[in-house]
């Protein structure tokens, strides 16, 4: 499984699993897809949903970095101090509006899809968020029935899923 799958496959099940518990539902995972189609399909209440999934990590430093496909040491000293200067919360939060407004342009070959992003930004947890929600920008016109935001393992603590439209 490629690292992407792999990343989609646990950021659904980890998603499935919170919506389960907080909304007493039976949201299942079936399969995954291959675009056009979203990431992943599951079923809920008998009728399938599509889940598009993308991880929100602050910078494309932070994401190469969190992933594990590069090393501190291989970035020079100018392309840290953006991490180091800009405020965590300015990161975190234009990270988020960066993915949501670039699937708020994308087009999928199923009805409904629902929109997951997952915080990979280990230093912000769904408090950070909530207490942000009026400064995350959903853009007007996106292809979701429902955008959901997850903050699960790889987030401090505290946990747990958010709906943003």
């Amino acid at each position: 499984m490629k690292q992407k799958d792999n990343l989609e496959f646990h950021a659904v099940h980890n998603f499935i699993a919170e919506y389960n518990s907080t909304h007493g539902r039976q949201l299942h995972y079936l399969r995954a897809c291959i675009p056009p189609m979203p990431d992943t399909l599951c079923q809920l209440n008998r009728n399938q949903i599509g889940i598009e999934v993308v991880h929100t990590y602050g910078t494309g430093v932070e994401a190469a970095l969190r992933l594990g496909n590069r090393k501190i040491a291989d970035f020079p000293d100018k392309v840290h101090r953006p991490r180091r200067i800009i405020p965590q919360d300015i990161r975190a939060l234009n990270s988020l509006d960066r993915v949501l407004a670039d699937k708020a342009t994308r087009t999928y070959a199923f009805a409904p899809t629902w929109l997951l992003v997952r915080n990979a930004l280990a230093l912000w947890s769904l408090s950070d968020y909530r207490r942000h929600k009026k400064q995350i920008h959903v853009p007007d016109g996106h292809p979701f029935t429902q955008i959901w935001f997850l903050c699960d393992r790889n987030s401090v603590g505290p946990q747990g899923i958010m709906r943003l439209a």
